[in-house]
């Protein structure tokens, strides 16, 4: 049975590949991803001359079973190549790479795309070597916990055309593990975050929610001195089945176009609800 980048379960899917085992809430995800990657592709295509990339770096084998109802859903890599990316960059450890190459031999795009092995931390080089330097690049971050290190982000989009769309795990990765943090070192949550400021947000007090906005504050903040201008108020909370927060999906930018497609593709929630309390803070 093929390992994950994170311990989890896996099963089979319908191609006799491994899949990764979610809850119901991936459809939301989807729905966002999927929103952006079009509305952006058709957007600025034309402006880059087709120059545009898209790079994965927690990409997964490409396919993940829901609990429960056995439904089969394709993961960001496959739904990515039906996008008008020019280059293709997916990211993991070997052996999940290995199923995703499986699954995408025959693809049309397969020689569009460039495959990574290993820890994106430790493999930001060969990301950066591999993502053409000319060209808009779309960076898709979705790791499963704490795993990307704010230094990471900053050595990926140094002088570089990047985007950054990205869960945030600040439900079961921080929220659920911050008692933790604060009683040992932290230095996964300091790593994540950039510093260890973290610490005064949690000295403040208040519910853990309020600590949790806090810290998101601070992490949006640190993407601003990165030049970016993340679009505020558009943060979208992802819940499991029984309400709790798992992690947020945030965009952010150095160009307003980008906070245009995004609050576009936010605008109907994946429920089929619009969003009615939308204040611009960029």
């Amino acid at each position: 049975m093929l390992p994950m980048t994170q311990t989890e379960l896996v099963t089979l899917a319908s191609d006799g590949l491994p899949a990764r085992l979610t809850g119901q809430w991936v459809h939301g995800k989807k729905y966002y991803f999927c929103r952006y990657l079009d509305i952006m592709t058709h957007g600025v295509g034309r402006k880059w001359q087709g120059k545009l990339a898209f790079v994965d770096l927690f990409s997964g084998p490409g396919r993940s079973i829901v609990r429960g109802s056995q439904e089969e859903v394709d993961g960001s890599p496959v739904l990515a190549l039906n996008y008008e990316f020019a280059r293709y960059i997916f990211v993991d450890i070997p052996e999940v790479l290995a199923c995703l190459k499986k699954r995408l031999a025959g693809h049309p795009k397969f020689s569009q795309i460039a495959f990574i092995e290993g820890d994106c931390n430790e493999v930001i080089e060969e990301i950066r070597f591999a993502s053409p330097a000319d060209h808009l690049t779309l960076v898709f971050i979705d790791p499963t916990g704490l795993q990307i290190r704010f230094r990471t982000i900053q050595r990926l989009v140094l002088d570089r055309n990047v985007d950054l769309l990205m869960t945030l795990q600040f439900g079961m990765g921080i929220r659920l593990n911050l008692n933790q943090y604060i009683k040992a070192e932290g230095a996964k949550l300091t790593a994540f975050l950039g510093n260890a400021e973290w610490r005064k947000d949690a000295s403040e007090g208040g519910s853990p929610s309020q600590v949790l906005r806090r810290i998101k504050s601070r992490y949006l903040h640190h993407l601003r001195e990165l030049g970016y201008l993340p679009v505020r108020d558009r943060e979208i909370d992802i819940r499991n089945d029984q309400n709790v927060l798992l992690y947020f999906i945030a965009f952010a930018s150095r160009h307003p176009l980008g906070g245009k497609f995004w609050r576009e593709a936010t605008k109907i929630e994946w429920t089929g609800q619009r969003q009615i309390n939308y204040q611009r803070q960029d």
